[in-house]
């Protein structure tokens, strides 16, 4: 009898062993410690990431992302394109987006609202205005004295870039050349620079190169980001990728993961524009695979985040406060602004 209660007490004892152990080993496997004890953050995932992006140099940075999404069935990037910077407001302050492509001017006036809680996280576009004449006579930015210089943009970063630079090179530009910005779009001004009604007009990506490509007479003169460097120590930024703010402090990885792809897409677009180009075309980022072939070259497609973009950004900015506060938003914006990865 005491043989048989002996036996029996083994049993329960191997039985409780394996249990702890089963137990012990499906703990060990659902909780993973780091170094300092504790445990490791358990990243958040949106089901679904709303971009919104840019026709143009803007969107241009964007391609390879994009198109890798169309042919990923688990990505979970839902793009969507647009014709013009407005139509993007729009949708940002309805808070129908998560991730934007932007003119830096709008990002800034939007977050000095109050109406839209978003940061900026990436510069994605330099200067894109170039001078470019019908003609031989601007040879240098003091040749410009004297000319009349036609183009777009009014009242806003087109002309407050190029009274910067005129004005930096002593050139005053209510008294040494005749502004006119009385032209509605782009397009219009390319095609009379292209048919010889204007002989100097300054002109933005893509629509310098659609105008090269028709006539043989126009040629570029000057490129104004070249310009603006040689007189100032920060670049023109005119263009940047936004995120909901909402949204980067509940997915930071996936927030991370989005911008290492966007990064490596701004590089593939430059060192492949071959290729890049009918990506971009496919997209309808730019309407031709030609096109855009061409225009890669003198988008100024950057990547540029964390103190960088601050700095630089910040004092761009300024310099279009000084030029006119409401084209920011009444104020250069504050730290809020930037968001630090």
């Amino acid at each position: 009898m005491k043989r048989l209660l002996s036996i029996f007490m083994l049993l329960v004892l191997l039985v409780s062993m394996v249990a702890c152990g089963s137990e012990t080993e499906q703990t060990t496997a659902t909780t993973t410690t780091e170094g300092n004890g504790t445990e490791n953050y358990d990243p958040v995932y949106a089901d679904e990431v709303r971009i919104l992006t840019l026709k143009g140099p803007t969107g241009m940075g964007m391609a390879n992302v994009w198109n890798d999404a169309k042919f990923d069935s688990e990505s979970k990037y839902k793009f969507t394109i647009f014709p013009s910077p407005d139509l993007v407001k729009e949708e940002i302050l309805f808070g129908k987006y998560d991730i934007a492509a932007l003119p830096t001017n709008v990002a800034a006036a939007l977050y000095n609202s109050g109406k839209a809680d978003l940061q900026v996280v990436a510069v994605n576009t330099l200067g894109v205005l170039h001078i470019v004449e019908n003609g031989n006579t601007v040879t240098d930015i003091n040749s410009l004295k004297g000319k009349t210089i036609h183009a777009t943009g009014g009242g806003s970063t087109p002309e407050f870039i190029l009274r910067y630079v005129l004005e930096q090179n002593g050139i005053d530009p209510d008294k040494d050349v005749t502004l006119d910005f009385s032209y509605a779009n782009h397009d219009d001004l390319a095609n009379l620079v292209g048919g010889g009604a204007v002989k100097i007009a300054m002109l933005p990506e893509p629509n310098v190169t659609a105008v090269l490509s028709k006539t043989k007479d126009v040629r570029v003169a000057l490129d104004l980001t070249e310009e603006w460097r040689k007189v100032s120590d920060f670049d023109v930024m005119q263009g940047c990728i936004v995120v909901r703010k909402a949204f980067a402090e509940e997915h930071p990885e996936q927030l991370a993961e989005f911008l290492d792809e966007y990064r490596a897409s701004v590089e593939y677009v430059n060192q492949n524009p071959n290729i890049a180009a009918g990506v971009i075309a496919g997209l309808g980022i730019i309407p031709k695979e030609a096109l855009a072939k061409q225009a890669i070259p003198r988008c100024n497609i950057v990547y540029v985040d964390g103190e960088e973009m601050q700095e630089s950004l910040s004092a761009f900015l300024n310099v279009l406060y000084e030029a006119d506060a409401k084209s920011i938003g009444g104020k250069n914006p504050d730290e809020g602004f930037y968001y630090k990865r």
